[in-house]
This record gives C-alpha cells, structure tokens and sequence, in this order.
C-alpha cells in the first residue's frame, strides 16, 4: 500500500486537498475527480488513506467508502463534507470511516486528522524505508 488517494468532484477542493497533503510531506498518489474514478484509482495504487468528499453526482462517498472498504478493510477514510451534523459523525464511524474532516478546508484541521491516521509525514516515510 502506498499514499494517499484524494477523492473530490470539485477541482478546487481536490487540488487544496492534495497541496495541502503535499506540501506536508504526505505523499498524494492518486487524485479522482468520480466514484467510479476513484475505484479505478483504488485498485491501481492501494493506498493507504483516502479523503472521500461526501456528496458527489455519481455516487456518495458513504456508498463508495462501503464498496473500498469492502475490498481492502486495512485502508484508512477520511470522509470530508460540508454537512456540519452530529448524525453524519455516526453514519460516518458506523460506514467505517476513521474520521470526519468538515469543509471549508483548514490546512491544520485536515493534517491533525491525517496525522492522527497515518502518523506525522516523516514517520510515514521511515516506514517505507
């Protein structure tokens, strides 16, 4: 398994997402703009976090979060949304997901949830050594 696949229909969020993660020195392997790119992406690269926007034309993240997760449960989720809920928290734990991250998009919230997950970027390459 290896980095991380940013999953967002909007190229802005997308794009911030993965500078972010970048320029962290997180290590961003795939970037998917759909569900049914994404599940391309997924089996292509194994990653082993993935930022999953919410809402998107062609399929939810919650639905694609259950399809990956299905797949390859040793991966981590990081479902990112604009839906400020306390009930979208639960569906998102109970999916499988390891956080929530709420947009608009704070660089030090998301890498405090990354970190959380993946540890901090130096140690995550360490490990690959």
């Amino acid at each position: 398994m290896s980095g991380i696949l940013v999953v967002d229909d909007k190229p802005a969020h997308r794009d911030q997402i993965a500078e972010i993660l970048s320029s962290a020195g997180y290590q961003v392997t795939g970037i998917a703009s759909s569900g049914t790119e994404a599940i391309t992406l997924f089996h292509q690269i194994e990653p082993d976090l993935v930022t999953l926007d919410l809402i998107m034309p062609d399929m939810n993240g919650m639905d694609l979060l259950r399809i990956m997760k299905g797949t390859s449960p040793m991966v981590s989720f990081l479902i990112c949304t604009s839906i400020c809920h306390e009930m979208m928290a639960d569906l998102a734990k109970r999916s499988g997901a390891d956080a929530l991250f709420y947009k608009p998009i704070s660089s030090s919230k998301l890498l405090e949830a990354v970190s959380h997950i993946l540890g901090s970027p130096q140690l995550e390459k360490d490990a690959s050594s």
